[in-house]
């Protein structure tokens, strides 16, 4: 799904707007997260869908998410991320968080 229009990008308040604005806009994890969000605009669907069995209990509970993206990152860390119908804006894009390898396998019940 291309759009021409760039789509709207929201983070969550609570989890990933803070931790965005505490990296290092030098860092690499900054740049990659900042890189992959210009991406999303127009290649929303550009991450891989995880399958709605597999979507972990505390973004359909807290997020109310019925579909679930995830796309990888620099260093083995991923941006999770839902197209979202927003009240005001219509549709855009609303990132949940960035984790890095171990607490994405926590959070998805994997084994590290």
């Amino acid at each position: 799904m291309r759009s021409n229009k760039p789509l709207e990008i929201r983070g969550t308040r609570g989890d990933f707007i803070p931790f965005y604005k505490r990296l290092d806009p030098n860092s690499k994890l900054y740049k990659s997260i900042t890189d992959t969000i210009d991406l999303l605009k127009h290649e929303p669907t550009r991450g891989d869908h995880v399958e709605h069995d597999k979507i972990p209990d505390y973004y359909i509970h807290k997020f109310k998410v019925k579909t679930l993206f995830r796309i990888e990152l620099v260093d083995y860390w991923r941006l999770l991320y839902a197209i979202h119908a927003f009240d005001d804006i219509g549709i855009g894009i609303l990132v949940l968080e960035a984790l890095d390898h171990k607490k994405y396998n926590k959070r998805f019940g994997y084994k590290n």
